[in-house]
This record gives structure tokens, sequence and C-alpha cells, in this order.
């Protein structure tokens, strides 16, 4: 060193120092905790992926017997992939395999079977069904009232509908008419079976 030297310059150098140390020590303990996250992160993905593919798995099961409960012949099953999940049908007298061709009442059918896997897999404790069975006719319209009637001791159902077989399977009706002087009324009637 030649010449004096300013202590105010030493001590700047040795905060300097200090500083880049620690700022040091932390960039490695980020550096650690991202790469902790990212095994987390990848843990987590396995597990959810896991367990939806054991799920999809169990409501397939239960799709199989619907679907050709309902149906009476073929099978159907989802497909799940990154984006979206499918429903592959397969219906052979009729050559059907794919939704585009089949009627409201069949789309509105199999959406049914897709529905009653999913409640027979995990069944929530209450469900509220509005005019799904509008596509129906009167045979398919009494295999769905069947089906919520067969659920019903695990979910509660409320049913909003105009079809005569799915109310015959209620335990409570509420109906609405209009009286002469033009006001709305609330009707209930309960049922015995």
């Amino acid at each position: 060193i030649i010449g004096e030297t300013d202590p105010a310059i030493i001590k700047e150098a040795e905060e300097t120092e200090n500083r880049y140390k620690f700022l040091s020590d932390q960039v490695k303990d980020l550096e650690k905790a991202t790469l902790d996250l990212n095994i987390l992160t990848m843990d987590l993905d396995q597990q959810v992926n896991s367990k939806f593919q054991k799920y999809i798995g169990l409501v397939n099961n239960e799709l199989e017997k619907h679907f050709h409960s309902i149906f009476n012949e073929g099978k159907a099953k989802l497909i799940t992939n990154t984006e979206e999940i499918e429903i592959d049908i397969n219906l052979p007298r009729k050559g059907v395999k794919s939704l585009d061709a089949l009627s409201g009442g069949e789309k509105s059918l199999v959406s049914l079977a897709v529905l009653f896997s999913l409640i027979s897999v995990t069944p929530p404790p209450f469900l509220i069904l509005d005019e799904v069975d509008a596509a129906l006719d009167e045979n398919n319209s009494r295999c769905f009232a069947d089906l919520v009637k067969s659920f019903s001791q695990k979910t509660q159902f409320v049913v909003v509908t105009h079809n005569r077989s799915v109310m015959e399977i209620a335990d409570l009706l509420y109906g609405i008419t209009m009286g002469a002087d033009g006001t709305s009324k609330i009707l209930s009637l309960k049922l015995s079976t």
C-alpha cells in the first residue's frame, strides 16, 4: 500500500464484502428452495394424476354398468387426455360409435349414465336436476325415474320436471299454479309409498 489508507474505505470494503456474502447465501437458499418446490410440484402432479386415473377407472366401471342397463347393449368409457375428458361409446346394433350420431334423447341418456356413474363413486348429499328428462320418451323417462329412485337411498334429489313418470316416484311434489285472479300459488303434495 502506498500512502495512507482511508479507514472509511476499509470499512466500506468490509461492508460490501459482508453484503456480497449475505446476498450469495440468500441466492443459494433461493436456488435450493426453487429446487425443493420443483420436486414437490412434480410429486404432487404424480399423486394427483394417479388418484385422478384411479377415480376415472372407478367411474368407468360404473359407467359400463349404467350405460348397458340404459341402452340394453354397448359400452361407454371416459377417456382422458391432457386437455379434456371424452366419452367413447359403442352401440353395435345401431352401428353408433360417436356422440354426434345420437339423437337428443340418446345424448341425454349418455349424460345420465355418466352422471349416475359419478354419483355411484362419490354420492353427494343432494342433487338438483332441472329438466334433464325433457328430451326423453316415456320408456326412457321411466328408466331415469328408476335410477333416481334407486339412488335416493344415498342422495336426496330435487328434480324439476313436467314428466309424469318421474313425478310418480317422488315422495313430495311442489307445483306452481295460477289462480283465476292471476296470482301464482305454490301447491305441495306428500305422496305415500
